[in-house]
C-alpha cells in the first residue's frame, strides 16, 4: 500500500515546528515517507536525503535492534505506542539523545497504515563532540577499552593483546583524555552510558559504529613501538 505525501498533511507536520519535536512519519515497511522541518534541522539533510530511508539507519546502534522489534509489533497490531522513551539517534555519525515516541495510524480495514514518530533532543554537547566521525576509535584502542569495562588487569590485558604493561597504560592515557574521565572506573561508566557497547554482550563489545576502519595494523604498530620505547628509556 503506497502513502502519498498529500496524505501526511502539511498542518500535522508542521504543528511540531515551534516547539522543536522532530516528526518523522514511516510507512508499514518502516521506511521513512514524510519529516517536517525540526527532524530534518536534526539530521543535517535535506529532505530528498531523509525519504525513502529505513528508519533504522537514523537509530543509534545500541538501540537499533530494540526499537525496530518494537516498530514491527506496531506494524502487527501486537503494540499500542511508543510514550516519550530516552534513547540516541544516529544523525551523521554523531550521537544525538533524546525522547522518542511513536504511534500507529490505522488504515481501511483496522491494519497499521503508517506510524507517527516524534523526537526531542536533549542537549549533549560533550558526547556530540566524542562521538563525531574524528573521534572514532582505533581497532586497537577499543579492545583496551572493551578490557577495561571487561576489568582486565593492565598485566592480563597486556598479554591478550600482545602488548607490554606502558603499551596498555599508554592506550588508556589516551581514553581518559577523550572521554574526559579521571580513571579506568569511570571510563567503563561513561562508555556505557554513551551507548558504546553491545547490549546484553559480555564481555563487553564496542559496536563497530564507533570504530575507524583498520588500516593494516598501524594502530598496534605504533602501541608496541611507544611501549619499547618506554622500556629502552629505563634501561
Amino acid at each position: 500500500m503506497e502513502i502519498r505525501s498529500d496524505e501526511h498533511g502539511d498542518m500535522v507536520l508542521s504543528s511540531f515546528e515551534t516547539s522543536g519535536i522532530g516528526l518523522a512519519i514511516l510507512d508499514p515497511t518502516l521506511r521513512v515517507r514524510a519529516v517536517n522541518g525540526a527532524f530534518r534541522a536534526q539530521c543535517g539533510r535535506r529532505r530528498d536525503d531523509i525519504c525513502e530511508r529505513s528508519f533504522a539507519e537514523f537509530l543509534h546502534p545500541s538501540v537499533r535492534q530494540h526499537l525496530m522489534r518494537q516498530f514491527g509489533r506496531m506494524v502487527q497490531g501486537h503494540r499500542a505506542r511508543l510514550v516519550g522513551q530516552s534513547i540516541a539517534m544516529w544523525f551523521d555519525d554523531a550521537t544525538v539523545p533524546g525522547k522518542l515516541s511513536a504511534f500507529p495510524v490505522d488504515g481501511d480495514g483496522g491494519r497499521t497504515k503508517m506510524i507517527m514518530v516524534q523526537f526531542t533532543p536533549e542537549k549533549s554537547d560533550d558526547q556530540q563532540a566524542l562521538i563525531g566521525s574524528q573521534r572514532k576509535l582505533t581497532a586497537l584502542t577499543a579492545k583496551v577499552l572493551e578490557g577495561v569495562a571487561a576489568g582486565d588487569p593492565t598485566v592480563r590485558l597486556a598479554a591478550k593483546l600482545f602488548l607490554s604493561r606502558q603499551g596498555i597504560e599508554y592506550h588508556v592515557s589516551i581514553l581518559l583524555r577523550q572521554f574526559k574521565v579521571p580513571n579506568r572506573t569511570a571510563l567503563a561508566a561513561k562508555a556505557y552510558s554513551m551507548g558504546m557497547f553491545s547490549i546484553g554482550c559480555w564481555p563487553p563489545q564496542v559496536l563497530p559504529d564507533y570504530i575507524r576502519p583498520d588500516r593494516g595494523g598501524s594502530d598496534r604498530s605504533r602501541g608496541v613501538v611507544r611501549a619499547d620505547a618506554h622500556t629502552d628509556r629505563r634501561r
